[in-house]
């Protein structure tokens, strides 16, 4: 990351390498795909193989938003919560919910 005034991304403090510029630049995208898929990050990058603490914004599960740990391989593959919306109500929420964001 070029930019002297970019937000560096919170990191787990378990990272071997800690905020090295590849972390940083491993978690600026992985945050930005999540998000881009109607995930919301509750904790810190933890690193591509680990268990992330995340919140889904897609009001399934009855209007509430499921929370729990995904692995960021899953989320980045569109995998889903267990009760989540079927694929085309889901990618029109995330449609939806993107379109609000911006």
């Amino acid at each position: 990351m070029s930019d002297q005034n970019e937000e560096i991304p919170d990191l787990d403090p378990v990272l071997k390498t800690g905020a090295s510029p590849r972390n940083i630049q491993a978690a600026t995208k992985a945050i930005s795909r999540i998000r881009g898929l109607g995930w919301e990050p509750l904790a810190p990058y933890p690193g591509s193989d680990t268990h992330w603490k995340v919140r889904c914004l897609l009001g399934c599960d009855g209007g509430e938003n499921w929370q729990g740990v995904m692995y960021y391989s899953h989320m980045r593959r569109a995998r889903r919560h267990r009760g989540c919306h079927p694929k085309e109500l889901r990618e029109a929420a995330i449609k939806a919910l993107n379109e609000a964001r911006s």
